[in-house]
């Protein structure tokens, strides 16, 4: 399953580069190094196309950061970093800082699919790293202050006597495509909004295999048993920093029973349903029914079953 969307990353990540102090000084002084902002969750989008700064706004940029993380080098052997800049204040009307740059600060989840796939990808990476360096101001041991190492992708706790290590966490989720025959189980979540419905998905708990916490999941959820588990592939997933991983099962048991604390609701749909009423176009309307967003992994399993027949 290729080019999912927030995957294939445009970049050398240029590992070898990060643990040398002297070397990451260097690359932050190149003239050609690219920046991506970010502030509060947001990122900056012009005509849905990422906004890099280069030259003196790159430059401002890394005086400003809270935290920045050497991502990579690009295509053109360019340096590649991620800006938090957070602290700054936002513009009186709500909006994000003036950077003097082109475009409007956006959430990824609403735009990302809208974007050139390398750039939404570009953009999950570094918003992924950025979010953990908040969460990771702390060691997880001790508790004493943390600092950024290795190019961003370590802390180091600054308690001598604990001096633990931590790296950038990726949470693994299970995604499941569920069918009976000419039929699909999707669901509802109550966020989500109107007429959205998708496959089943949750995380993977400790102490269980992928296969194992799809079983669990269906089960837990929906009351559904399966088997025939197999894998599909793979999406990152930047909201904050997991890893969806796709299976499809077949339903072999069960009553389907939606979990009220889990789902708003979950159904079968048949193929001839799903073609017949669900439409892109009802997205946002309140009205009709529709899938997940083009070129997550969600729809691309669905539109491949579709396909298969």
């Amino acid at each position: 399953m290729n080019n999912v969307l927030y995957s294939t990353v445009p970049l050398d990540r240029a590992h070898d580069l990060r643990r040398d102090a002297q070397t990451q000084e260097s690359l932050r002084r190149s003239p050609e190094k690219q920046v991506v902002p970010y502030w509060r969750e947001l990122s900056l989008v012009a005509e849905a196309n990422a906004i890099l700064a280069h030259g003196t706004q790159a430059a401002e940029l890394l005086d400003l950061a809270r935290e920045i993380v050497f991502l990579g080098k690009d295509g053109e052997d360019r340096p590649v970093f991620a800006a938090d800049i957070s602290d700054l204040a936002g513009e009186a009307d709500g909006s994000g800082p003036n950077l003097g740059l082109s475009g409007t600060w956006q959430g990824l989840r609403g735009i990302g699919a809208l974007l050139p796939p390398g750039e939404a990808a570009l953009l999950g990476y570094a918003r992924a790293l950025l979010i953990w360096h908040r969460r990771a101001r702390f060691c997880g041991t001790c508790g004493a202050p943390t600092e950024s190492r290795d190019g961003g992708h370590v802390r180091q706790c600054l308690d001598t006597t604990c001096n633990t290590q931590s790296h950038p966490r990726t949470d693994p989720a299970v995604i499941m495509r569920v069918t009976d025959r000419d039929s699909i189980l999707l669901h509802r979540q109550p966020n989500w909004p109107a007429g959205q419905w998708s496959v089943l998905a949750g995380f993977v708990e400790p102490g269980e295999t992928l296969e194992e916490a799809v079983s669990r999941e269906v089960r837990e959820e929906t009351g559904i048993l399966v088997a025939d588990i197999a894998y599909g592939g793979s999406q990152p997933w930047p909201f904050p920093s997991s890893i969806m991983i796709a299976f499809s099962a077949r339903a072999v048991g069960g009553t389907l029973t939606p979990c009220p604390h889990e789902l708003e609701d979950a159904r079968w749909f048949t193929r001839d349903t799903i073609l017949a009423e669900f439409d892109e176009k009802h997205r946002g309307t309140g009205t009709g029914l529709f899938l997940p967003t083009k070129g997550s992994i969600a729809h691309r399993m669905i539109e491949d079953w579709l396909a298969a027949y």
